[in-house]
C-alpha cells in the first residue's frame, strides 16, 4: 500500500517525484521491524535483533542497541531489501492489473473532487458509480467592481475597470 503512490506516478504520470520519500521511509521501517522485531524472515528466524530501550533521546526514535555481528547486520539489510523489493513488485502487479479501474477513479475525482468509500466500491465492482455525488457548486459570479455612470470618462491608457488614475 505504501508503494502505490510511487507506482502510480511511474504508471500514470511517467515521472517520479520526491513525494514518495516518506513512503520509501515507511516501507523500509516496516520491513526492518518485520525482520528485527516480529520474526518474519525465514532466513533469520524468530529472533529479535537489537534490544529496545524505552527512553527517547533528543526527540529521536526509540534507540536500538546493536547486539549482533556485522555479518548479521548485512543479512538483516539483505532481508529488508528483499521484502521491500518483493512487495513493491507485488503492488506494481496489482496496480497494473487494475489500471482501468484506477483511471475511472481518477476521472471521477477530477469531476467530483471527493468520493465516499461506497462510490469507490461502485467503480471497482460495477465500473461506474451507481450513486454519484452532486457536482460541486459553482461559486457565484462576483458583482462588477464599478458601475459606469453617465458622464464617466475612461482614459484609453488605463486598465479596464478604472475610470481615472489611482489616488
Amino acid at each position: 500500500m505504501t508503494a502505490a503512490g510511487r507506482i502510480a506516478e511511474e504508471l500514470f504520470i511517467h515521472d517520479v517525484s520526491t513525494g514518495a520519500s516518506g513512503d520509501i521511509k515507511q516501507m523500509t521501517r516496516m520491513a526492518r521491524r518485520m525482520v528485527c522485531e516480529w520474526g518474519m524472515s525465514e532466513k533469520l528466524g524468530m529472533i529479535e535483533y537489537g534490544g529496545h530501550e524505552d527512553q527517547v533521546f533528543l526527540g529521536r526514535d526509540i534507540n536500538r542497541s546493536r547486539d549482533y555481528s556485522e555479518q548479521t547486520a548485512q543479512e538483516i539489510d539483505r532481508e529488508v531489501r528483499k521484502i521491500v523489493d518483493e512487495q513493491f513488485e507485488r503492488a506494481k502487479e496489482i496496480i497494473h492489473a487494475n489500471q482501468e479501474k484506477i483511471q475511472l477513479i481518477v476521472d471521477a475525482l477530477m469531476e467530483f473532487e471527493t468520493l465516499e468509500g461506497s462510490q469507490v466500491r461502485d467503480i471497482l465492482e460495477h465500473g461506474r458509480m451507481l450513486n454519484p455525488p452532486a457536482p460541486p457548486p459553482k461559486p457565484p459570479t462576483p458583482p462588477p467592481l464599478h458601475q459606469r455612470e453617465e458622464g464617466d470618462i475612461i482614459a484609453p491608457d488605463l486598465p479596464p475597470g478604472l475610470t481615472s488614475a489611482p489616488a
